[in-house]
Parts: structure tokens; C-alpha cells; sequence
């Protein structure tokens, strides 16, 4: 069989793997960026979908609370310091002072963030002005367990407990700078309101496996996205309840988290705009995949991926991307390049070591549905989240849920490059990690390196399979994978 080579992400570097000469390892070209992206916030914001003009929205609210809400450090910076740095100067101009101005971070169930991490992501100019020193800070981590500045909005059309930031009921103007990118979570992303200010108990209602590990929410069709069904049902609920609408300026993201678009008004109004651009820019077509390749970089969203739950969601993630059909067939193999150590940050990831020692117990992920209740109400773990910078103690649950549909469709899902301390390729670095016990632990089979990976394959698909390779999905603009 001709051969040739890919460069794929491995850890802290690229490693070049040898795969079947007719493996499609599809590109597609940068987006082009926005020459004025300022002159572009101004243009859209005066001129949004379904909303009177920004300017007008403030000047009725300027009395009052005004809260810009935006992406928390799980999207690039750039787009946010452009637009939050302009919609002040529109506050402003509108007779909004400062004072009256709050800045809240969409955390939903991860870690709040530093002030230094606030400050290296909005920028010196925002945080000075919103975190002065020696007053209260006017930049706000959302908190998932904090009773105080939580309040119960009802129950949405479709039975989503609403419960959410009560900034959203005491602004007389709430701004949402947001990101519409493709996504294994809702096909794009966007109306990011209902998923960065929920509660730990309202975040069940969207990221629990009968949401999340339904078949309608495993594919990459945001129009019929069940998942975003319900992102849109409670997003009806809050409006209902608050009286007022919530504004967005949502970007699309070009090379390095440059813009290449922007979007502002009301959702879903928005939405269909949005994604249609988004579709323009990001469509690529591929064959249904016998074998899916998936490159693994040390860090991704939410940490290093020594831990296993980490690389198993950077893994399975993709397969839920296609629209159309399923990326992957129906028995296919899934192979992620990963240094997958079992080491764990267990101050950052503190329920995570924990959950999966449950998880060791089940025969699905379905049936850890069980401890939810438990961990919702963990003293312990709700501490070290709200006052140690942890994940919230039900996060690790949403991982599990989100990979179990690969984990089912697939025959295996193979750790390729699991260090060992006699793994030439690739050696522990430290005596007592998991290596491939930690990658067993999530449901996945070990091996030492990609060949290994690709012999245990062969096995499964054949001599002559169709593979898809995506080796650097998680350091390039992510696609919107069209399955012919």
C-alpha cells in the first residue's frame, strides 16, 4: 500500500505519522480578516438583526445597570478586547458612566479566573478601568453555586430548569459579546448566555446525558440541533422573565483569533446570519471515515492533556462534528495522538480524579447520572470551585457524556503514543503515572505509537479502509465537516 506523510500534533511538538496514500486530510483556506474591525463593531451595532441601534438601547438605559457579558477564556481574546473596548465608548457617549457599567465572564461550570488572567485577557486598558485599585471590581467571574446572585426564572417550553445570573434581571441592558464557531456542542456556537451564566443545577438541564448523549444532539446540524433547542428555549424563558432582550455581538474568527465577522442583535433573529457566513467560511466536504485520526496538543481547553479525561474529550469530540451523516461509520476506529499520562491537576481538576474512578464502576457513562445529585451538592469540591479556581464539581460529568457517543459508535478508541517507562517514543516523566491503566480508565484502548495504533485498526477495518485525518484540529480553525 503507497504511503505518505502527515505532521500531526503530539504532545508539545508535531510528529510526522505515515498513513494510506488516499487518506483525506482535509484544509481549508484562511478566512479573510476584517480590514477596519473596529469601524466594523460601530457598523454593526448601529445597524442590528431585529434590535433598535445600540446607541439608542443605552441612552434608555443609562440610569441603570448595563452589563457586558462576553466568552470566558475558553475563546480568543482578541475579539473580545476589540468589541468590549467600543461598546464602553458607545455606553459612554450615550451618558452610561462607568460605574454603571459590569463586565461578567460566561465561566458556566469552569474555573473562574484570576485577576491577572482578567487582565491579560481584556486587556490593561478594561481591567484598569473596571478593576480599580482599592474599590470592588466591576469584572465579575460568574459563580455556578452562588445562591446570592442566582435567581430561579422558571421552567423553559421544552422543561429546562431555569435558574441564572441575576445580573440578567437587575440590568436595565445586558450585552453579550460572544463567538460563532463549529462545535461538537450545538453545531455552531453563539447565544452563549445561556450556558456561561446558568447554574450548576439549570447546567443538567442542557449538559446532561439525555440532552448531550441523545442522538439528535450528536451531529454537527445546528438546525436541528437538540441540544440547541433547549439553548433556545431557555434563552426564551430569561427574556420572558427579565422583560428584556439580550443584545449580541457575536464574532467569527479568522487565523489567530482575528475577526473575519461580526454579528449583532437579538436571538434567534441572529442566529441564521450568523451562521450562514460561518458555514461559507468553515464547510469543507469529506467521505464517511473506516478510520478518524485526531492530533492532540499538551494543552487544550481545560488543561493539559496528561489527564485522561481531557484527551478523551479532545478525541471524541470531533466524530460528533458531521452534518449530513456521521463522520464516522457505524464499527469504525478512532485513533487520537496523545501523551496521555493519567497525571491529573488535582487542585485545578478536583472532582475530575474522583469521577473517574465512578466511571470505572459503570458500564456507560449513562449510568454516572446517579452521583449527579452528590456532586451538585459537595461541600467539599463547591469550596475548592468557588474560592480555589476548580472546576465546578459536576464539570467532568459533561465530558464523559459528550464522548460516550463516539465511544459507542466506534469498535475502539485508541490513546496512541501512551508513555510507559521502557516507551522509547515515549517515556514517563514522572514514577506512579497512569500511562495505559489511566487511558483504560475512560473506556480507550492504549498503545505505544501511532504504527501500534494503526495495526490494531487493521484489524478491525481492513487492509484498505477510508480514513479522514484531522492532525492539527485542536491548533487550527476548527471546520464545519460536510459527510458526503
Amino acid at each position: 500500500m503507497a504511503m505518505k506523510e502527515l505532521q500531526a500534533d503530539y504532545w508539545d511538538k508535531k510528529i510526522e505519522i505515515e498513513v494510506p496514500e488516499e487518506t483525506i486530510a482535509p484544509l481549508f483556506p484562511d478566512p479573510p480578516l476584517l480590514e477596519d474591525p473596529v469601524g466594523e463593531v460601530r457598523k454593526v451595532v448601529n445597524n442590528p438583526i431585529s434590535s433598535d441601534p445600540l446607541p439608542d438601547l443605552a441612552k434608555r438605559a443609562k440610569n441603570e445597570k448595563v452589563v457586558i457579558g462576553f466568552d470566558d477564556q475558553s475563546r480568543p481574546a482578541i475579539p473580545r478586547q476589540i468589541i468590549i473596548r467600543e461598546v464602553v465608548k458607545i455606553l459612554n457617549e450615550a451618558g452610561v458612566k462607568d460605574e454603571n457599567i459590569y463586565l461578567l465572564s460566561g465561566n458556566g461550570n469552569h474555573c473562574k479566573w484570576t485577576d491577572n488572567g482578567f487582565k491579560d485577557y481584556l486587556g490593561d486598558e478594561i481591567y484598569n478601568r473596571f478593576r480599580p485599585l482599592g474599590s470592588a471590581s466591576r469584572i465579575i467571574n460568574h459563580d455556578c453555586h452562588d445562591p446570592e446572585h442566582l435567581t430561579y426564572m422558571g421552567v423553559s417550553e421544552l422543561g429546562d430548569y431555569v435558574e441564572y445570573n441575576s445580573l440578567l434581571d437587575e440590568a436595565g441592558l445586558f450585552i453579550y459579546c460572544g463567538t460563532v464557531i463549529p462545535t461538537n456542542w450545538g453545531g455552531m456556537s453563539g447565544t452563549g448566555v445561556i450556558i456561561g451564566f446558568a447554574s450548576a443545577r439549570s447546567m443538567v438541564s442542557t449538559h446532561g446525558f439525555p440532552v448531550v448523549g441523545h442522538e439528535e444532539s450528536c451531529h454537527g446540524d445546528h438546525r436541528r440541533m437538540l441540544y440547541r433547542q433547549h439553548k433556545q428555549a431557555i434563552m426564551k424563558r430569561i427574556e420572558e422573565f427579565t422583560g428584556n432582550r439580550v443584545f449580541y455581538i457575536d464574532s467569527i474568527l479568522g487565523k489567530g483569533g482575528n475577526l473575519s465577522g461580526i454579528f449583532a442583535g437579538y436571538s434567534p433573529e441572529i442566529n441564521e446570519p450568523a451562521w450562514k457566513y460561518a458555514e461559507d467560511l468553515y464547510t469543507i466536504e469529506v467521505p464517511q471515515a473506516d478510520v478518524l485520526i485526531i492530533g492532540v496538543p499538551k494543552y487544550l481547553l481545560y488543561g493539559k492533556t496528561s489527564n485522561p479525561l481531557i484527551s478523551l474529550g479532545a478525541i471524541c469530540a470531533p466524530p460528533r462534528l458531521g452534518v449530513n451523516k456521521p463522520l464516522l461509520r457505524e464499527g469504525g476506529v478512532v485513533i487520537g495522538l496523545t501523551h496521555c499520562t493519567g497525571e491529573i491537576d488535582d487542585r485545578a481538576h478536583a472532582p475530575y480524579r474522583e469521577v473517574i474512578n465512578l466511571f470505572r464502576r459503570c458500564h456507560s457513562s449513562y449510568e454516572l447520572q446517579q452521583y449527579e445529585a452528590e456532586f451538585l451538592n459537595r461541600e467539599d469540591l463547591i469550596f475548592k470551585y468557588r474560592f480555589c479556581y476548580a472546576y465546578a464539581p459536576i464539570h467532568p460529568f459533561w465530558l464523559f457524556y459528550e464522548s460516550q457517543w463516539a465511544l459507542d459508535r466506534a469498535s475502539m478508541v485508541i490513546f496512541a503514543g501512551v508513555p510507559t517507562p521502557g516507551n522509547k517514543f515515549c517515556a514517563l516523566e514522572r514514577e506512579g503515572e497512569g500511562g495505559p491503566g489511566a487511558t483504560r480508565d475512560v473506556g480507550c484502548v492504549p498503545a505505544a505509537k501511532f504504527e501500534d495504533a494503526w495495526k490494531l485498526a487493521e484489524k478491525v477495518v481492513g487492509k484498505n479502509p477510508a480514513v479522514v485525518a484531522f492532525p492539527q484540529f485542536h491548533t487550527t480553525l476548527r471546520p464545519h465537516v460536510y459527510v458526503k
